[in-house]
């Protein structure tokens, strides 16, 4: 699938912002998110999951996602993401707080 199939399809757009402890901890949380981040979402029908290092930073880490519809990323969040808390909260500065670190952006059709 492209890049322009992804937005297509994906109409909902979750931001998610990771800040984590350092370097160390930044490359940890790559690592989990490609072990079990991305899977996680495709298998609750994510189209596109992508993430990587904010340019000009080392310990800051970006999720983008496209979802069809909210109820499969509220799915995901409830079922995998909220348990899992606890572990990805030792990666980062601070704990994570759904309200500050990310952002849903409903994609035009225009």
């Amino acid at each position: 699938m492209n890049v322009s199939d992804s937005r297509t399809e994906g109409r909902c757009v979750h931001l998610v912002t990771l800040e984590c402890k350092d370097e160390e901890h930044a490359s940890r949380c790559i690592e989990a998110l490609a072990s079990y981040g991305r899977p996680d979402a495709l298998a609750f029908n994510c189209v596109s999951y992508e993430f990587g290092l904010k340019e000009g930073t080392s310990n800051t880490v970006y999720i983008i996602e496209h979802w069809r519809q909210w109820q499969d990323l509220n799915a995901l969040l409830n079922e995998k993401v909220v348990p899992a808390l606890p572990i990805y909260n030792q990666l980062l500065k601070r704990p994570f707080d759904p309200a500050k670190d990310t952002v849903r952006v409903r994609l035009s059709d225009a």
